[in-house]
């Protein structure tokens, strides 16, 4: 499904958790990039006034990237955001599977109803995400058009549809996550043992040509220090493990669909689906908070 066809508060909690995502990751990019070039001043020298200017403003650039950082706490906004988004879309997908607590009425208001305080139940346990999911978006509707409909089919069609773009959908991103964080991780392992490698060499050259005074050992020290502080901030191998071990599991789960042949199960399914996921999504949020 696309991210338009959930209720509104998810587009719009989704968004905000990419986005300070993005600024997460911009904020670390740059001031490692300051501290790289700090390094990089160093080794150049600080014999002028221009040069003095330009570390005193490296330095203050750094502080003041640092502040922010802390100031902001874009990634306490992007783990909560991505909880709360994630919260919404489990609801959804259990209204839309006539799932508890979704299940039939004589009115189908009443359920429409039940889900609407879900989601104010929702909001009002993170209203200080406020702030962040303002915008257009907040227009759209919370029970869409798509919604009813995949609701309104027979439970083998939406049996069909839950393979389909939930499980399945689930399983390739998992999948695929686990295979880009496995890569990149291994890409700036690299990066950092190569880095290491090279301020080791230039130490030594330094020892062995100490006459010569622009060896840039220091700049590789801080790069180092700079691709380790991004492997710990992106968590590749960590993530790797872990979507593995979830694509897997998710798997397992899909061949279960084959046993279903009453809305009952159906509904059952689905609530166990939903709880797993739930589940996962949680565990990671509580790693995050115990860092």
């Amino acid at each position: 499904m696309e991210d338009a066809q959930y209720p509104a508060l998810y587009c719009a909690t989704n968004k905000a958790s990419m986005d300070a995502q993005n600024q997460y990751l911009s904020f670390v990019k740059a001031y490692s990039l300051l501290l790289i070039a700090a390094a990089g001043l160093g080794v150049y020298g600080i014999n002028e006034k221009s040069s003095a200017i330009a570390a005193a403003l490296l330095v203050i650039g750094s502080i003041f990237l640092s502040v922010m950082m802390l100031l902001r706490r874009d990634e306490d906004t992007w783990y909560r955001a991505r909880s709360v988004a994630e919260s919404v879309k489990t609801s959804s997908w259990r209204f839309m599977m006539r799932c508890e607590p979704y299940v039939d009425a004589p009115d189908v208001r009443v359920v429409k109803s039940h889900f609407r305080t879900r989601l104010k139940s929702i909001l009002s346990e993170h209203k200080d995400l406020a702030e962040h999911l303002g915008g257009s978006v907040s227009e759209q509707e919370q029970i869409t058009n798509k919604m009813c409909e995949v609701r309104n089919l027979s439970w083998e069609q939406r049996a069909n549809f839950y393979r389909t773009y939930r499980i399945d959908e689930q399983r390739s991103w998992y999948a695929n996550k686990s295979a880009w964080n496995r890569r990149k991780g291994r890409l700036w392992f690299s990066i950092l043992i190569g880095c290491q490698a090279f301020a080791v060499l230039f130490l030594i050259l330094r020892v062995a040509y100490p006459n010569w005074g622009y060896w840039p050992a220091d700049v590789f020290v801080v790069a180092a220090g700079s691709a380790l502080t991004w492997i710990q901030v992106k968590r590749f191998k960590e993530l790797a493990a872990a979507y593995g071990l979830t694509a897997h599991e998710i798997g397992v789960v899909r061949g279960e669909l084959e046993q279903i042949d009453s809305e009952e199960k159906l509904a059952q399914f689905v609530a166990d689906s939903e709880n797993a996921f739930s589940r996962e999504h949680t565990q990671w949020l509580a790693r995050k908070d115990s860092i």
